[in-house]
């Protein structure tokens, strides 16, 4: 098997824990992929993947129900480190771009592959993060925080803004549609903050370690009209709502190490961002993002979160319908990521317009 400039050999393994009489000292710093039985994958690196083997089926022996590991692929790389975390990156794109259900958390479009997962919050519960938005899970527990001074003074200060409803309103329906069980994972998996640090913000979700949804005070003009821009990704067959048809006034691809090929929508005003929440596509589309990185498992912003603004939230979303209002769409051309070279981001190529909910 051949990605790239990898060459990979297949080691017959059958879950045996040494691999150290196949490979010299020459040949163990590299590239692996493991072929389970349950039919999932899994990409790693390793400068000695006859010690990191060892690691891994003690690992999977230890799981419930234990994973067995059939056939190994192997890749030797020379160079540098970075050389070798761009040959596992490049492996990775590589196994996705063509199907593979892989069990890889990070440096992958679907973490954990195709399978059912419930994420530890770290709350004392786990959450179950669907692919599939019309599996949405409803929150099972009331939200409960403890009381934050300084936070409660940020929350007050934003709610006594004229546009503080409408403001609710976007955040509100935006957590209703595309985030797993809000009352649940509020503060663990999505963070929301209220006249955060960064200059200029209004407040901002994100999930992981990733800014999904952003409201700024004022437009670049100086004028006291928040504004704002939210994170998406084409659904699974490529299709994106027309930015026309949305209002926005543009579309870009976001940059962003820990959340390949998006799409960032920017609105010049709150209330055409909350239209396009009516959007289904839309909101499949912002879905992906969420669920891709809730599936990685607890935010890293915490300490940010404001959980005022998070419970006036959730109190509105509780009052939300779920929605699905047709829109034109557009299909987005897909690069395969075969090489180093290719790493960042998927082009967006030319799109093409299709009939309205094609």
């Amino acid at each position: 098997m051949k990605i790239g400039k990898l060459n990979f050999k297949a080691l017959e393994i059958d879950a045996r824990t040494s691999i150290a009489a196949d490979l010299t000292d020459e040949e163990a710093r590299g590239i692996y992929a493991y072929e389970f039985t349950d039919g999932t994958w899994y990409v790693g690196k390793s400068i000695d993947v006859r010690d990191r083997h060892v690691q891994h089926m003690h690992e999977y022996k230890d799981m419930e129900p234990p994973l067995h590991a059939k056939t190994m692929y192997w890749a030797v790389v020379r160079g540098d480190d970075q050389q070798l975390d761009y040959a596992e990156s490049a492996a990775i794109a590589w196994f996705e771009s063509r199907g593979y259900s892989l069990r890889n958390v990070m440096k992958t479009g679907r973490p954990r592959g195709n399978m059912e997962v419930v994420v530890d919050t770290g709350a004392g519960w786990g959450v179950p993060i669907p692919w599939e938005r019309g599996r949405l899970p409803e929150s099972t527990r009331p939200y409960s925080y403890e009381e934050q001074p300084k936070m409660r003074e940020r929350f007050e200060k934003l709610k006594k803004r004229e546009d503080y409803s409408l403001v609710i309103a976007t955040l509100a329906r935006f957590v209703r549609n595309t985030i797993p069980a809000p009352a649940d994972t509020a503060g663990t998996l999505w963070v929301v903050t209220a006249l955060p640090s960064t200059p200029g913000r209004l407040c901002c979700i994100s999930c992981q370690n990733v800014e999904t949804l952003v409201l700024f005070k004022e437009n670049t003009f100086g004028q006291v009209a928040p504004w704002g821009f939210v994170n998406t990704k084409p659904n699974d067959d490529l299709l994106i709502p027309d930015p026309n048809a949305l209002g926005a006034m543009d579309m870009q691809i976001g940059f962003y190490e820990n959340l390949r090929n998006c799409l960032s929508y920017g609105f010049a005003g709150i209330g055409t961002m909350c239209d396009a929440f009516s959007s289904r596509l839309m909101l499949d589309c912002c879905y992906r993002v969420n669920s891709e990185l809730m599936r990685k498992g607890p935010a890293m912003f915490r300490r940010a979160h404001n959980p005022y603004l998070a419970e006036a939230i959730i109190e509105e979303a509780s009052k939300e319908s779920t929605w699905s209002v047709e829109v034109p769409s557009l299909k987005v051309s897909r690069d395969l990521l075969t090489a180093a070279e290719q790493l960042d981001f998927v082009g967006i190529e030319e799109v093409e317009p299709l009939e309205a909910g094609a």
